[in-house]
């Protein structure tokens, strides 16, 4: 548990040898029960898990009439396994200390992280580093993609405002403030990441929202988007790469056949609603995205595509796969999440609330939970924050 947290931030290959290694235990800590014919400890009460549960036999019948082969098809599906990495930690978690030290792990990694893009952004040649520029795309990419790491950055600085008394020391909460000042700027002037810095606004909104008592909470509610207008005008390459979102947009609108950023993905979300609109009660099957889009697109504006296997969309990918009974199921695992996190205490139900606020967010512009290591962070994160939330008193000051 501890070193698949640790290694979300670092390498996918090591989180998916960690996977493996906690796969094991969870196959041990289900057999023990059994054989004694004793009640599953963890998982009582909770909705998540009969969701989870749900949507991998769903995506698992799909199978039947998929276009995609079987192998191809498997591979999806075994893709959104992740989802069980949220009922794991609880089963594995035996203490409140246990889940203090599996979020500490992978903060201490993420802070790693976090100083490596700063020292990256000053010109620093870091030996740890071993990927050249031309594969990370931009100066401030440390190990994991730019989109990656931006969105765990937002991550990172909810988990250290919600969660800062859960830091060491004295000091603690003051130095969980700076590493949330740290992450904002980090993803705001030095990632390019524009989903990223969506999800930011709405959960410096919500933290704002939560924080500022009374009348002066509908003014606070507008600092986000005055940091946004300030960044904007101090910031030529922010102010570039968030006026080409409303450029491009119009130029697809206007048929341009030029493929862009923007209107890439607007193809894909287009191709993806007309597939919907083929089979809107069943869908088409796991593994289907690609086949459909490549009959659907033909010619259109984007060829290079044609071998991707999501629409960069993580509704619309559920509504391809399974309808729009798949987009429900999709809405209902989020609400289950929130449902879970209702009777934990404040400060940690405001953190699972805004993990899945974040993830509802960068949902509407990637294939998140599709996509690898990105998908294994938001779903172990949040299955360690339940077993953290589950395991500490209402009563109990978080210390």
């Amino acid at each position: 548990m501890y070193l698949t947290a640790a290694m979300l931030p670092f390498s996918l290959a090591a989180a998916n040898i960690a996977k493996v290694l906690m796969l094991l235990f969870v196959l041990y800590a289900l057999a023990r029960p059994a054989l004694r014919r004793e009640a599953l400890q963890g998982l009582q009460r909770l909705r998540t898990p009969f969701w989870i549960g749900a949507m991998l036999v769903l995506l698992a019948l799909s199978l039947a009439y998929t276009p995609a082969p079987l192998p191809e098809a498997l591979r999806d599906l075994n893709k959104y396994s992740k989802l069980l990495l949220i009922p794991m930690p609880l089963m594995l978690l035996r203490s409140r200390r246990e889940a203090v030290i599996a979020l500490g792990s992978y903060v201490a990694v993420e802070c790693f992280v976090l100083l490596s893009s700063y020292l990256l952004s000053a010109g620093l040649h870091l030996p740890w580093v071993v990927k050249p520029l031309e594969v990370r795309l931009y100066v401030a990419t440390v190990f994991s993609s730019y989109l990656d790491q931006s969105i765990m950055t937002v991550g990172l600085a909810s988990l250290a405002w919600y969660l800062r008394a859960e830091f060491p020391g004295r000091h603690g909460p003051k130095l969980a403030l700076g590493l949330v000042l740290l992450a904002v700027v980090n993803v705001l002037l030095l990632l390019p990441g524009r989903s990223a810095q969506v999800a930011l606004v709405v959960a410096l909104t919500m933290a704002l929202g939560w924080a500022v008592p009374g009348r002066r909470r509908s003014l606070a509610l507008l600092a986000p988007l005055l940091l946004v207008a300030g960044v904007m005008a101090g910031s030529a390459h922010f102010r570039d790469r968030t006026s080409a979102v409303i450029t491009e947009s119009l130029a697809y609108a206007d048929g341009d056949p030029v493929p862009t950023s923007s209107g890439t993905r607007l193809n894909l979300w287009h191709r993806a609603l007309q597939a919907i609109a083929e089979k809107p009660l069943i869908g088409h099957g796991i593994g289907s995205w690609r086949y459909v889009y490549a009959r659907l697109e033909r010619n259109g504006n984007a060829p290079m595509y044609a071998t991707a296997h999501n629409p960069h969309q993580e509704y619309l990918l559920w509504g391809v796969h399974l309808g729009l009974g798949g987009i429900v199921l999709l809405l209902a695992f989020g609400y289950a999440l929130v449902r879970d996190a209702a009777p934990l205490r404040t400060e940690i139900r405001r953190a699972i609330y805004s993990l899945v606020t974040i993830l509802a967010v960068v949902s509407l512009f990637n294939s998140t939970l599709y996509d690898a290591l990105i998908g294994d962070y938001f779903c172990l994160l949040l299955g360690v924050l339940l077993a953290l939330g589950r395991m500490t008193p209402a009563a109990e000051p978080a210390a």
